[in-house]
């Protein structure tokens, strides 16, 4: 009766040991992934806060029926930003453009003309400019 309670002990021992091993290695990989994400997370923190962009202007051209609009954005911050990564949001609505210059680098302290074609409707309207880390500006202008 001795031995077998050794090697039942022995089996739980042994059970433990397999456990402990899993568990860790199970933990040990969920902590690096955390720490990777909080990692990721600060660097788009600061990367938010070193952003900064700024509407000099929105320009109608044509008619209230169907008129294009000029947008000149600055790049204000200490970021840089994509031009092709941008959203324009014409009364809510987001809006394909274009943008000169056409490289899609856009520095600190830069310009860009952003272009959207196809608009309508006259009266006060309101744009957004998003740039690729959520930092916007509006302006108003009227047809």
């Amino acid at each position: 009766m001795g031995f077998e309670t050794a090697v039942v002990v022995a089996i739980f021992f042994l059970s433990a040991m397999v456990l402990g091993t899993t568990a860790y290695v199970v933990i040990s990989a969920s902590q690096d992934l955390v720490d990777d994400a909080s990692y990721e997370q600060n660097e788009m923190q600061i990367k938010r806060l070193q952003t900064d962009i700024l509407i000099d202007s929105s320009t109608p051209t044509g008619l209230a029926a169907l008129y294009d609009l000029t947008i000149t954005v600055s790049n204000t911050g200490s970021e840089t930003l994509r031009s092709d990564k941008l959203n324009v949001l014409v009364d809510g609505i987001i809006e394909s453009y274009t943008f000169a210059p056409t490289t899609t680098t856009w520095t600190p302290d830069g310009t860009i003309t952003l272009t959207v074609e196809g608009l309508s409707g006259a009266g006060s309207h309101r744009v957004k400019v998003v740039a690729e880390n959520g930092i916007s500006d509006y302006d108003t202008y009227s047809v």
